[in-house]
């Protein structure tokens, strides 16, 4: 893919190694770019939203966004509460807001895509435990490829993500590819035949660790096996306004150019 779709000025957070990988590679990884104190906060969100959600046994609409329920999943403790995520969670909750683009995320962003910065699209990812389903592999672009594909998706890391929970899995440098076929099987992903996984890297992350990938770049991760749920916060930014009638996106910069 061109770099004429990212921003070619000099970084101002980031450093040239780190702004060189991201660009060659697809992704980067930041540690410690959450405080505890906003681990601690999506913690509480967690606690309050799986609270909101017990007993249901599948996705419902909740102001603001929408819960996605496992419910074939329980905890260790024996409770039903399987949730897996919640949409758009950045328009209903301000502590998501105030954490996932925060002034420091947004100096990344800048970075990778310039001004303006547009709200895209965001989830709360509880990732059930014991069983917390396998994302198959896939390009975020393919889910909204109205637009152009000068987008960063932000990962963050609130739990630990390991190979045993479910860490995040990614493809260096497919994003310079372009956007693949997709189609609908266990989920919207591509023919997985393609992935050689001689190539496919574990993104392991701390608590706190941030990850910034292209989102043209090919992802997937596997099931949470551990007996914990895996949290992660996770945002889109956008250097385009929304599209009028499209489902994602946002008319108001949180930068403007």
């Amino acid at each position: 893919m061109s770099d004429a779709l990212f921003n070619t000025a000099p970084p101002k957070t980031l450093s040239s190694e780190q702004m060189d990988h991201f660009r060659r590679e697809g992704y980067v990884i930041i540690e410690n770019l959450y405080t505890q104190d906003e681990i601690d906060r999506m913690h509480q969100l967690r606690l309050q939203v799986e609270k909101e959600a017990e007993g249901r046994t599948d996705g419902y609409a909740r102001d603001g966004g929408e819960y996605n329920i496992e419910p074939l999943v329980t905890d260790p403790t024996g409770r039903t509460v399987a949730l897996r995520k919640i949409q758009e969670v950045f328009k209903s909750e301000p502590s998501f807001r105030e954490v996932a683009a925060n002034v420091r995320i947004l100096d990344i962003v800048e970075d990778m895509i310039g001004r303006p910065i547009y709200y895209h699209s965001s989830k709360l990812m509880c990732k059930p435990a014991l069983g917390g389903r396998r994302k198959p592999w896939h390009q975020d672009f393919a889910y909204w490829d109205t637009m152009q594909p000068k987008q960063v998706t932000v990962w963050g890391a609130i739990d630990a993500a390991t190979r045993e929970n479910g860490c995040m899995q990614v493809i260096p440098r497919s994003h310079l590819k372009g956007l693949v076929p997709h189609y609908k099987g266990e989920d919207f992903m591509i023919d997985e035949q393609r992935i050689d996984e001689s190539e496919i890297v574990f993104a392991e992350m701390n608590p706190g660790d941030v990850l910034f990938f292209n989102v043209l770049l090919l992802h997937a991760s596997a099931p949470n096996t551990s007996d914990k749920p895996r949290l992660a916060t996770i945002i889109d930014f956008d250097s385009n306004q929304r599209i009028e009638g499209h489902l994602y996106g946002s008319d108001t910069p949180l930068r403007g150019a």
